[in-house]
């Protein structure tokens, strides 16, 4: 399989397997200078997202994680066909709804949907997201889902691991042991890290501790530098030094094979 990895900014991106199978994740495509609100603060748009209406027609599968403004919005909400699969946790679900999108697969921690698309066999498992280190400050947060996804043709199967909003916790590795990980896309920035709220997604130390434990053969991150509560820079990831962790610029793409 071929696999092509775009970032567009944020949580969202899309996996393209061969040219024919189209994944996308948590769309939120608000414009530079949007303020989306969230329970207790807001937060602003510091980086366009890059993407072309092209980029959305014709996929396969939707992820969504969770509905905070940063990961679903209008605009986002706006891409998603109603032939699509879509598959999202509770709240996620809810919106789509009311956004008149009926029928989404609704996921919740440790159940696994198997489905078909195209020549694809397709495996999604509900793996949890922890939304904060502070246990108040994640229970205000919600529920949120990461994603184990194989997408097997013949005996080619391709694995990654979408950690969602989340932190380190044991609860979450362990939901993944024995778990075989071709990609992992872990959601960065350690968000509103050093505030009163404590930090909400990951940070360097927590993605390199979960690397070591996870063992994934490639990592790409995203959900660092895109809006304000993001707070930990890029040169924080750098700096674990590990030749698996690979950068993808907003926008830009990225190609590899897994056979």
């Amino acid at each position: 399989m071929k696999t092509t990895f775009k970032w567009i900014g944020g949580a969202t991106f899309i996996l393209s397997i061969d040219g024919e199978l189209k994944i996308a994740v948590d769309p939120v495509l608000c414009g530079k200078g949007a303020d989306p609100g969230f329970f207790w603060f807001k937060s602003e748009r510091i980086e366009e997202p890059v993407y072309s209406e092209k980029d959305f027609e014709n996929i396969d599968l939707w992820l969504l994680t969770h509905d905070h403004q940063d990961h679903l919005d209008a605009i986002g909400l706006s891409k998603i066909a109603k032939k699509s699969k879509i598959i999202g946790n509770g709240n996620a679900a809810s919106a789509l709804v009311r956004n008149g999108i009926a029928g989404p697969g609704v996921l919740s921690w440790g159940e696994t949907m198997e489905f078909k698309i195209k020549s694809y066999d397709i495996k999604v498992k509900a793996i949890p997201a922890i939304h904060g280190i502070n246990p108040i400050s994640a229970f205000m947060a919600g529920n949120v889902n990461g994603y184990f996804v194989e997408i097997s043709k013949g005996n080619v199967v391709f694995s990654v691991y979408i950690t969602g909003d989340t932190v380190y916790k044991k609860r979450v590795v362990k939901a993944l042991d024995k778990h075989k990980i071709d990609l992992m896309v872990p959601n960065m920035g350690a968000a509103k890290k050093g505030s009163w709220i404590m930090t909400l997604t990951l940070d360097s130390g927590m993605l390199e501790k979960m690397i070591a434990e996870l063992d994934p053969k490639k990592v790409i991150p995203v959900h660092y530098g895109t809006f304000s509560h993001y707070v930990e820079p890029k040169e924080s990831i750098v700096e674990i030094n590990d030749n698996r962790i690979e950068f993808v610029e907003v926008g830009g793409s990225v190609e590899f094979s897994n056979y």
